[in-house]
């Protein structure tokens, strides 16, 4: 059995130790959660926050649009911005539960840490695909695996956590943009913005969910062309601006639905002018009316 295969062991038992039944749990650490989950399910619509999960047991699938991510043992997966996705999960039971530990990011954390490589280790900077991406998938290596059991070994001492804690994150944050694919994210991280850029429209539609969204308007925010924004954001998203834009204005729905606010009522707040239409547009997405939520 190799060190990797050993580490993954005390991954699981770790996440077995600190979730007892199924759903997310927050942590007494800043954006870490942990998860587990007994039952498969048929793929859902919902909306993941910019982070990035390690998988510990158990399988899931995760698809935007036509591409799917593999999320399981010895995967991990990182989106560097908030993502509509399909999830469904294939292998999880109560004797071998899906099981993974995530940590959402701060973007301007995650910025500093970009200015320390490129001041310190600039040779780190050396890209090795021509095209970036807000979302991957790939396998977990020892170095990222084992920041990820110190962090969660911190959880039964909340003072060092408190301490030893940030010092790990930072860590993540690192082995992340200089480890996986060569070095190619910190690159285009830094130097040709383009996730930046997508980063600041994609804040603003999560702020305006009330109000119409069009390509014009979001283009201007980044002082592009409508036709090279559609084309930029398409080619690090996956998908258009305005599918992006529907997606997240109808799981923020279902959200307000979930809360007990009316159909009207929530089809207004998520920028509709007809609640009909809403209702046709729920529908499509999520397979059932609204006032069915």
């Amino acid at each position: 059995m190799s060190n990797l295969d050993d580490k993954m062991i005390e991954y699981i038992n770790l996440l077995d130790k600190y979730t007892s039944e199924d759903g997310v749990f927050t942590t007494s650490i800043d954006n870490l959660f942990l998860y587990r989950g007994s039952k498969p399910h048929r793929c859902t619509p919902e909306v993941y926050g910019a982070g990035i999960a390690l998988g510990a047991q158990g399988k899931k699938h995760v698809y935007l649009n036509s591409n799917r991510y593999n999320y399981h043992s010895g995967n991990f997966m990182t989106l560097f911005v908030p993502f509509p996705l399909e999830c469904e999960v294939i292998e999880a039971s109560l004797e071998k539960p899906l099981l993974g530990a995530g940590l959402y990011f701060d973007q301007s954390r995650l910025s500093k840490i970009l200015v320390k490589i490129e001041q310190e280790e600039p040779t780190l900077i050396q890209p090795e695909v021509t095209k970036a991406s807000a979302i991957f998938s790939a396998r977990i290596n020892e170095n990222l695996l084992d920041a990820f059991i110190r962090l969660l070994k911190t959880l039964d001492k909340p003072g060092e956590g408190k301490i030893l804690g940030e010092l790990i994150i930072d860590e993540i944050y690192f082995r992340i943009l200089s480890e996986e694919q060569g070095g190619s994210l910190l690159y285009y991280l830094k130097h040709n913005g383009q996730i930046h850029q997508i980063y600041k429209v994609v804040e603003y539609v999560h702020q305006n969910l009330d109000k119409p969204l069009l390509v014009d308007d979001l283009a201007s925010i980044i002082h592009m062309s409508s036709s090279d924004f559609y084309k930029k954001f398409k080619e690090v998203m996956h998908l258009s601006p305005l599918q992006y834009a529907k997606s997240i204005k109808l799981n923020k729905a279902r959200a307000y639905l979930m809360e007990g606010k009316s159909v009207s009522e929530t089809s207004y707040m998520v920028g509709y002018n007809s609640p009909a239409q809403f209702s046709r547009e729920y529908k499509r997405h999520f397979g059932v009316v609204p006032s069915a939520t």
